[in-house]
């Protein structure tokens, strides 16, 4: 036996005046947002399941301040048209400004998030019938059902302090 031991101590295959460097960037620091947002993503696919974790792109528009409209402009004056082809015309204008005016809030606050970090405004998680939605600025969780509720919250709070960069 002592044969092999010294016949195979003889003939391994490194050198022994190699130096081994380590990588210049610590892996687990100095993260991106999208880099961050990528290993949430991972951990929750992991809890979940690949096809039913996917990022949301639209900011919740209930948290969006509302902006008065020009109708409620003309109420506040007193003026009304009595018209019903020009109250008609009228609502149609008013459906496509306040259409402009919810995409102007959602772009704005979809720059206000991006600024602080955050690649996107949440994430929608699916199990069978049941689905939630994480909005990542909060870690708020949307749900109907209390018990998925409660689990989806769990499940983020330790993917966010695992994925947390080490400093």
């Amino acid at each position: 036996m002592t044969n092999l031991i010294a016949g195979s101590a003889s003939k391994h295959s490194h050198g022994h005046g190699e130096t081994f460097t380590l990588p210049i960037r610590n892996l687990h620091s100095g993260l991106t947002p999208e880099e961050r947002l990528e290993r949430l993503m991972m951990f929750l696919e992991a809890q979940f399941g690949a096809d039913n974790v996917s990022p949301i792109a639209e900011p919740k528009t209930s948290s969006l301040p509302s902006l008065p409209s020009k109708k409620d402009a003309k109420n506040d004056h007193g003026s009304e048209n009595s018209d019903n082809d020009d109250a008609s015309m009228d609502v149609s204008e008013d459906e496509d400004e306040e259409e402009r005016r919810v995409k102007e809030r959602q772009q704005a606050e979809l720059a206000r998030l991006h600024k602080m970090g955050i690649p996107v405004p949440g994430i929608a998680i699916r199990v069978d019938k049941m689905a939630a939605t994480v909005w990542l600025e909060d870690l708020e969780v949307e749900c109907s059902s209390k018990v998925f509720a409660d689990r989806v919250r769990a499940v983020v709070e330790r993917a966010v302090e695992v994925t947390a960069p080490l400093s």
